[in-house]
């Protein structure tokens, strides 16, 4: 069953997600990632879970930062997948704000890298 939740990302992580270039400039705060692109960034990140990439856990430099500008957007997603989110985060001890962010920056940087398109191709073959 689906919920609405209403959920903050960072401006630069949601132009990432949006295709945006992501080089450092100021970002474009009223671009919003579509609701898509946020839940396959989560699902993404939740499923590498036990994959033990470096840049998997929430980075212990970033925990008392916080993006200066953000995007607040209402985002429908499945009960099941939120509670992962929530569950993940509390585990991690992070804000779900934070983890949220992080997963979409660690899927932008996958899809940026190309591994995704590997991972497809591997499953395909």
């Amino acid at each position: 069953m689906n919920r609405s939740v209403r959920v903050k990302l960072g401006a630069f992580a949601g132009e990432a997600l949006a295709g945006g270039k992501g080089n450092g400039a100021r970002p474009v705060v009223d671009t919003k990632p579509k609701s898509d692109d946020v839940l396959r960034a989560i699902r993404f990140y939740l499923d590498d879970k036990d994959s033990d990439r470096p840049g998997w856990p929430y980075p212990v430099l970033l925990r008392k930062r916080h993006p200066s500008e953000e995007i607040e957007f209402e985002l429908s997603i499945d009960s099941v997948l939120w509670h992962a989110l929530k569950d993940e985060a509390k585990r991690q001890r992070v804000s779900v704000a934070q983890l949220l962010e992080h997963a979409a920056l660690y899927y932008a940087a996958e899809l940026d890298a190309g591994r995704i398109t590997e991972r497809i191709l591997d499953d395909l073959g």
